[in-house]
């Protein structure tokens, strides 16, 4: 009698579409509450025990690791919806060579990243006008973070096959024990050992070669039901595979890495103004970052139920699922945004004890409010983009969002009105609006029914 395979993911194909995204997401939501910890954690440790100047360099030091990791989820999105298509489809015996394809470019990749950055921090934290007072610390966290990529990338390979495939279970368990190692280790290294941003990118390195450990050792022990034999002859590049991949990954990482690098760029200009307003700027954007959690949980989720039921020629459920997705997150970010409004020092209040930098709590949790109403419609309406596979349509947003509308609204706002770094802070967040526009356009029109499916000749 052969061995008993048992089955990973969920079939979205049948079932209550929102009973189906809730419990989808919610291991997907916590896994995302869990990976904001990394950063979220070491800001506000960091903050207590090394000031503004630790406050910067893990702020300039993390949005370096954020742009190599919005590389890597973006090109893993390529791999992403081409398993759920196929899975959709029925086309099981493909995935060996999907899955060999995904895991060996983007293992090449991060290689290449990694020694390139290193080589470069140098320069690259000059480019970013990075205060005297932070340089060596904001040197030590790129340099340490850029050596640790290819984990970061394996990590995020490993989970988008898992979530393709429909299984948001095992990913939050990988990191859960990330989270608790890096909370430890901060702890350690910074409390104990004063290492300040060194520390705290050893700890955020090390929790991340944890989860991609414990994921590859039980995929690999799971690898019938993973659908990916793990044979070193299977790690190799399939050029079908790969065009396909690429045309799906290529625009939608560019979309995140142009907004990564246009904030970069429009950190450099804030930075000009003062350490304060370089501290302000950071809280206020980790404040971003953290209530986008449901939104980009929302978005993810919901992109594979989207790409499950096209593959499976259901449009009308593909069409349920952005529907429960704008219920979900618009519901969220009203409640975020009273919050915010009502006890605008008690949020920044959970990143600083500095009384200048606590004096833009006000302006910024205003701005934040209508940020989180455009972040709900904008990653719902993606769902729909992501799950067919619309790349082309990706880097359209890409380029209004961190081109276009970012660029124009910070010097608008900070240089020709002369708010400065509110001004700043409002651009960055309301060229999200494009985003909007674009994708919900594409989503009413229909035409996303008529679209060519990544599975079919």
């Amino acid at each position: 009698m052969g061995k008993k395979v048992r089955k990973l993911g969920t079939d979205f194909t049948r079932g209550n579409i929102p009973v189906l995204l809730i419990r989808f997401l919610i291991p997907f939501l916590l896994a995302n509450i869990l990976n904001s910890i990394y950063n979220t954690v070491d800001m506000i440790i960091i903050g207590k025990y090394a000031g503004s100047v630790g406050t910067v360099a893990v702020s300039l030091g993390g949005k370096m690791l954020n742009l190599f990791t919005f590389l890597a989820t973006g090109l893993s999105a390529g791999g992403q919806v081409l398993i759920a298509q196929e899975l959709g489809a029925g086309q099981k015996e493909e995935l060996n060579s999907s899955i060999g394809t995904l895991f060996s470019i983007l293992g090449i990749l991060s290689v290449v990243l990694a020694v390139g950055s290193i080589m470069g921090a140098g320069v690259i934290l000059r480019m970013l006008n990075v205060p005297g007072q932070s340089y060596s610390q904001a040197w030590a966290y790129l340099v340490i973070t850029s050596a640790g990529l290819p984990l970061v990338f394996g990590y995020n390979a490993v989970c988008s096959v898992l979530r393709g495939m429909g299984d948001s279970r095992n990913p939050l368990l990988f990191i859960a024990v990330a989270a608790v190692v890096n909370l430890v280790l901060d702890l350690v290294l910074i409390v104990i050992c004063h290492m300040g941003a060194a520390g705290t990118a050893l700890a955020t390195i090390i929790g991340q070669a944890i989860a991609f450990g414990i994921s590859v050792v039980k995929l690999y022990r799971e690898r019938d039901a993973f659908c990916f034999d793990f044979r070193l002859s299977s790690f190799c590049i399939k050029r079908e595979k790969l065009i396909t991949i690429l045309e799906i990954g290529i625009p939608t990482a560019a979309q995140s890495v142009l907004i990564g690098v246009t904030q970069l760029f429009m950190i450099s200009y804030v930075n000009a103004f003062g350490l304060v307003q370089a501290a302000a700027f950071g809280i206020g954007d980790k404040v971003i970052t953290l209530s986008n959690i449901v939104t980009q949980s929302v978005k993810q989720a919901g992109g594979s139920l989207v790409a499950q039921n096209l593959g499976a020629e259901k449009p009308w459920r593909a069409r349920q699922v952005v529907r429960a997705s704008l219920f979900i997150t618009l519901l969220f970010a009203g409640i975020l945004s009273v919050v915010s409004l009502i006890f605008p020092n008690l949020v920044f209040g959970l990143f600083t004890e500095d009384t200048a930098v606590l004096a833009y709590s006000q302006s910024f949790m205003r701005i934040s409010a209508a940020a989180y109403i455009l972040a709900a419609l904008s990653g719902s309406y993606m769902t729909m983009t992501l799950g067919c596979g619309n790349a082309r349509l990706n880097f359209i947003s890409g380029v209004l969002d961190g081109i276009v509308c970012r660029i124009g609204f910070c010097f608008f706002f900070g240089l020709y009105l002369n708010m400065q770094v509110t001004g700043f802070f409002m651009g960055s967040n309301l060229a999200r609006i494009a985003v909007v526009l674009v994708n919900g356009v594409y989503y009413y029109s229909g035409k996303w029914m008529n679209r060519k499916l990544l599975v079919k000749e």
